[in-house]
This record gives structure tokens, C-alpha cells and sequence, in this order.
């Protein structure tokens, strides 16, 4: 749709989510349909039409959206979208404006030279404080050394020898397919890292499953919403992919790599035995297993 034809319907509603509203409830869509079409939460969607810019995630994601969203529309996605981000970004300066202070009377503040002389003196005195006191401890100690008999002397204890440790038993491998569960509505693209072949590249609908090949040979992760999927090997799940809305890249889904992430997460210490009497003060780690180097950036195109 060309600029002329805009201004011919009497002007643009004030705000870029007022201006998609519009002209959405123009063409008589409902917020849903966008949704599907564009593959964007409705939630989000929800959000840029009414300004909870809160609701959003970060910048560059929701500056996509508002692209996708205003071309879909047929309106100028890059216009829209550059002013969504100039909006936001005012919204968020605004909230570390700095406060007025009151400035400091100069006749109340000591001069410069005055402040040298004081720390000077301070720092000369502490000094000398320490000294003397190294001197009187070293001279006391070797007082009492020498009036204290041979036989009198204390004699260093022999520490006991730690109590040996069983080994704990090796757990049990996982088997069974590699799985991906959804638990909210994710883009993924399941691929051979040399891109010779594409399992899966689509929206991963929230309680669904996708099952990897078993003639899969070096597959690999992409998504942008990682917090929205758990990875299983049979049923034994992984640890989270990454942090909430990272893009990751190729997060490899080789079999012996998944392994390996369990066997490391296994391979964390466990908590020392209690001494007897203190069972109840013992507590277990809290120490979650390595995870993967992913890469920040702007979501996928559709």
C-alpha cells in the first residue's frame, strides 16, 4: 500500500501500535490471523497496539515484529519500524533522567592544601601506630620463648586421616530418540551443520514433540526463544538450552554431545558428609551443569 493512499484515509493515528490497529481494523483482520501470519505471539502483538512497551522483549526483536507486522499489512515496514524504535528508546531515557542537586557552599568545604596536610598526618600516624605495635608483639614472643622449658613446649597434633570415600557408581546411560518439547509456541530449524539437509524448520505449536531422525549425523539448534523448549534423550531431560530470548545458532543435537552435557552435570561434586549431630545443618549444591556458548541477535525471518 503506497504513502498516498494513507494520508487519503484523513491522517495516522497518533503511536506506531495505533497506526497497525488501524489499518488492521481497516482490512478487517482479527489480531489472531496476524498472528498466524506473521508468526509473532499474540501477546506481543497485543502489547505494540495498545504501547505496553514493558510487555516487550528487547529492542531488536520488537523492532522486528513491527516490521513483519506493518508489512504484512502493506504498509512501509522499514518507516514503522525506525519510528518504533526512536519511540522506545525515548521511553527508556526517560527513565534515567538525572536529579537536580543543590551545590555544595564553597565557604563549608576545607582547602585542598588543608585536606593533603590532615590525610598526611593520619597516614604518619597510623604508621607509627603499626610499628610500635609489630615491635612490642615480636619482642613479647620472644620472651615468652625463651622462659618456656623444652619440655613444656606444645607439640603440634597429628591430624587424623580423612575417612576413605567409596566411589559413587557411574549412572546409567540415557537411551532412546532425541526429542524436542515445546512448552509455548517456538520457531526452530533443526539442520546438518554443513546445511545439507533440513528436518525441521517451522513453529513448534506449545505441547507438541519433534523427534530427531536416528540417520541424523551432526545435527544442530536454531531458535530465538530457548526458554520455550526442553530437549529430551528418551526420558531423561537437559539442562535449559540457554538464557530466555538468546539466539542460538547451532547448538549441536549430536547424541554423544547430549552425553556429554548430562555426564558433566552428573560429574558436579556432591555435598561433604555431615559430622555426627550436625545431619540436620547439612545442605546439597545448587550447581547447575555447563551450558553451551549461544550468540545474541535479532530473530529469524519467517
Amino acid at each position: 500500500m503506497s504513502e498516498g493512499a494513507n494520508e487519503d484515509r484523513g491522517g495516522h493515528p497518533s503511536g506506531v501500535g495505533a497506526q497497525l490497529a488501524a489499518e488492521r481494523q481497516r482490512q478487517k483482520l482479527e489480531l489472531s490471523e496476524v498472528a498466524a501470519r506473521t508468526r509473532i505471539p499474540l501477546r506481543h502483538l497485543q502489547a505494540i497496539e495498545r504501547g505496553e512497551h514493558d510487555g516487550l522483549p528487547a529492542m531488536t526483536y520488537s523492532v522486528g515484529f513491527v516490521k513483519s507486522y506493518a508489512t504484512m499489512l502493506g504498509l512501509d515496514g522499514q518507516a514503522l519500524s525506525r519510528a518504533f524504535r526512536e519511540q522506545m528508546g525515548q521511553e527508556r531515557r526517560a527513565h534515567f533522567e538525572p536529579e537536580a542537586y543543590e551545590p555544595v557552599d564553597p565557604s563549608r568545604v576545607p582547602s585542598r592544601l588543608l585536606a593533603m596536610i590532615a590525610l598526611g598526618v593520619a597516614l604518619l600516624l597510623g604508621m607509627g601506630y603499626l610499628l610500635l605495635r609489630f615491635e612490642s608483639d615480636s619482642s613479647d614472643l620472644a620472651k615468652l620463648a625463651a622462659d618456656t622449658p623444652q619440655e613444656n613446649r606444645p607439640v603440634a597434633a597429628k591430624r587424623p586421616r580423612p575417612p576413605s570415600v567409596a566411589p559413587s557408581p557411574q549412572p546409567a546411560i540415557p537411551t532412546g530418540p532425541i526429542s524436542i518439547v515445546a512448552d509455548e509456541d517456538a520457531w526452530l530449524k533443526i539442520s546438518e551443520r554443513d546445511g545439507s539437509q533440513t528436518y525441521f524448520l517451522d513453529v513448534l505449536k506449545a505441547g507438541q514433540s519433534f523427534s530427531l531422525p536416528e540417520t541424523a549425523v551432526d545435527p544442530i539448534l536454531r531458535t530465538g526463544r530457548p526458554q520455550s523448549i526442553k530437549l529430551l534423550i528418551g526420558a531423561t531431560p537437559l539442562p535449559p538450552v540457554a538464557k530466555p530470548d538468546t539466539l542460538v545458532r547451532d547448538y549441536s543435537l549430536k547424541r554423544d554431545a547430549l552425553l556429554a552435557i548430562i555426564a558433566a552435570q552428573s560429574a558436579q561434586p556432591a555435598a561433604p558428609a555431615a559430622a555426627p549431630g550436625e545431619a540436620g545443618n547439612a545442605a546439597d549444591p545448587q550447581a547447575g551443569p555447563p551450558r553451551p556458548v549461544v550468540e545474541s541477535g535479532a530473530p529469524p525471518a519467517a
